[in-house]
């Protein structure tokens, strides 16, 4: 399976979803059949639903959730395919139109018999052709929880449990958007955070366009090391008199007012005792392949508009059913099997 042009597919689809509805692949399950694209549909083994022209889809769910659904038709039914998926996606034309054009492309009609994966944020779409059927697959696209790092700068959810729901947060402190996120969503969104949510801060100081960043990223990493991140953090965020003037006086100034050992932290300013973390932080960042700030993720998956709190909220909830329930799914299996569609990150937003 080949990750062959996913950029050229999910560049093209990124504007077209930009403030459509909340997805029905990783919503509740029973809305999705009753819609009316599947209306007087024969529902076989397995949960296969064979629509009235022969298309035939197939609905993964877990905990009440739709985690994933495929459609498969024949050989030439591309425009169908893309509908029935626009359909599931909640998105409509905003997914078929840019879908139905990757696939009816020459170069990828010919590498379909080996299997086509594109990441078209916020989900990953796999296309196969099989038998004289083409089979095409969507689901949420998830990061492998190994490929993040850890890190020291996180917030342990208010109850202890063995699988917190994460909410990662990459940042940059010299970011406009990032400052937006912390001052105005994030609070909104702690409101009604559910007590199972452990929130992380990951160093992602845009350097080239934000020449204070690191600086302040290794001022809170000196925070850090004295227990008082979150207070550093949020006093960086509210307070900007570090983006003028002797910056080094600024940090120092703000973190008297958070309650730190000035000495210790004047030390730890002086030798850079921030620097190693904030360079862990972007070498994670580059390994992600994260181009812009703020990046958030809900466990592994990314998080379309980091500015929409309701949202947040729905994905937390579908993250913790489908990620922490018993491993047993409802099996669906398509007429012509599709491979399982990796995972791989999906586009974060564009750079700030």
């Amino acid at each position: 399976m080949t990750h062959f042009a996913r950029r050229f597919f999910a560049l093209g689809l990124l504007a077209a979803l930009s403030g459509a509805a909340h997805a029905q692949v990783g919503g509740q399950v029973a809305p999705v059949r009753a819609a009316p694209a599947f209306q007087g549909a024969k529902v076989g083994a397995g949960g296969l639903l064979t629509l009235t022209d022969g298309a035939q889809v197939t609905l993964s769910q877990k905990a009440g959730y739709l985690t994933g659904a495929s459609v498969s038709v024949p050989a030439s039914g591309a425009a169908r395919a893309a509908e029935l998926l626009g359909v599931l996606s909640g998105y409509e034309d905003g997914l078929a139109e840019p879908l139905e054009a990757f696939l009816k492309r020459s170069d990828v009609a010919g590498r379909l018999p080996q299997g086509v994966t594109v990441d078209a944020e916020p989900f990953t779409v796999t296309a196969r052709l099989t038998g004289g059927r083409l089979n095409v697959s969507l689901v949420l696209a998830q990061v492998p929880a190994a490929q993040f790092a850890p890190v020291k700068t996180a917030q342990a959810a208010r109850t202890a449990t063995a699988s917190p729901v994460v909410l990662r947060v990459y940042s940059d402190f010299q970011c406009p958007y990032c400052q937006q996120f912390e001052t105005q969503t994030l609070p909104e969104l702690q409101k009604a955070l559910p007590a199972d949510v452990r929130i992380e801060f990951h160093q992602f100081p845009l350097e080239s366009i934000h020449p204070r960043a690191r600086a302040a990223a290794e001022a809170s990493e000196c925070a850090s090391a004295q227990g008082k991140f979150w207070a550093y953090k949020d006093a960086l965020f509210a307070d900007r008199s570090w983006l003028s003037g002797n910056a080094a006086t600024a940090f120092t100034a703000i973190a008297g007012k958070a309650g730190l050992n000035l000495t210790t932290f004047k030390g730890c300013l002086a030798a850079r005792g921030g620097r190693a973390a904030v360079d862990a932080g972007l070498a994670e960042a580059d390994r992600l392949g994260l181009q812009g700030t703020p990046s958030v993720f809900v466990n592994g998956y990314a998080v379309a508009d980091p500015y929409d709190a309701p949202a947040l909220l729905r994905l937390i909830a579908y993250a913790r059913a489908v990620d922490t329930a018993p491993a047993a799914a409802t099996p669906v299996t398509a007429p012509s099997p599709l491979p399982s569609p990796k995972a791989v990150p999906a586009t974060p937003p564009a750079t700030r």
